[in-house]
């Protein structure tokens, strides 16, 4: 496949062209048939028209973007983070209170649950690193939802303090690009390079198919409405002019570098709760 210049397009404009595929001659274009979350339709993507493909391909690649970009920074991460031990501790200081409880019943509920749910003295968990961090609150919400914990949560009324658990769990995982299944989030700077890449690959093959079909298709309305969904394409192009990619190299690894320690902070670093 040829190579024209889509490497050069940055991962902001790749993400802008969404909105050209909605306009001119791409919006009369229609993939509501086969634009499902999972990108798998049932309807056959084969019998489709031209067109509808090449436009379902490029907004899948900037879709797929668009999500890595929406990852959070460094910056934001730490206030994800500073939320979920602000909740840990919470859930601390509350429990430590419903253990001096003047009913028995819930003074024996409420250390069943500090056993359970909160780790050494009770906030040691808020020094793990995020990925753990993760992991640790899934594991809270778990437990404290099945019998025999449901109901002690109930009896000592925590039901509160493991929503704001949860909130602030699923906002860090939100935040790191975690999904079900991985073990670890994957850095933010990777996810976008792989995501560009993938877009620059999905442009090539879009315009090779559309120059091909122009080349090979006599003059009228059929060759002119070719033209018409090409010129989009040749317009990004303009807009990214041919630079050398080498000078970017030790920046993105210095970036690399910063965010593998943001994901995961050194234990030592954290604050002592």
């Amino acid at each position: 496949m040829a190579s024209y210049g889509y490497s050069f397009v940055t991962d902001k404009a790749f993400s802008a062209f969404a909105r050209d595929l909605e306009q001119g001659a791409w919006k009369s274009v229609s993939i509501a048939k086969y634009d499902v979350p999972n990108r798998v339709p049932t309807a056959l993507l084969l019998e489709a028209p031209k067109p509808v493909i090449w436009k379902a391909r490029a907004l899948w690649s900037i879709a797929t973007l668009d999500e890595a970009l929406g990852v959070a920074s460094a910056a934001a991460l730490a206030e994800l983070d500073t939320e979920w031990d602000a909740a840990q501790r919470a859930l601390h200081l509350f429990l430590a209170s419903a253990a001096e409880s003047k009913d028995p019943a819930q003074r024996d509920a409420a250390v069943r649950l500090r056993g359970a749910l909160l780790a050494g003295a009770g906030t040691e968990q808020t020094r793990y690193t995020y990925d753990a961090e993760v992991d640790y609150g899934w594991h809270q919400v778990a437990v404290a939802g099945k019998a025999p914990l449901a109901a002690d949560v109930k009896k000592v009324g925590a039901g509160p303090h493991l929503r704001r658990v949860e909130e602030a769990t699923e906002a860090l995982a939100k935040g790191l690009g975690r999904s079900a299944g991985q073990k670890r989030a994957v850095a933010r700077s990777k996810r976008i390079r792989e995501a560009v890449a993938a877009c620059t690959q999905a442009f090539n093959g879009i315009h090779d198919d559309i120059g091909w079909l122009i080349e090979h298709t006599p003059s009228g309305k059929h060759r002119e409405l070719l033209e018409a969904l090409h010129a989009p394409f040749l317009a990004l192009l303009e807009r990214s002019p041919q630079r050398g990619p080498a000078a970017a190299a030790p920046a993105e690894e210095e970036e690399d570098a910063a965010e593998e320690d943001a994901v995961e902070p050194a234990a030592e670093e954290s604050a002592p709760e």
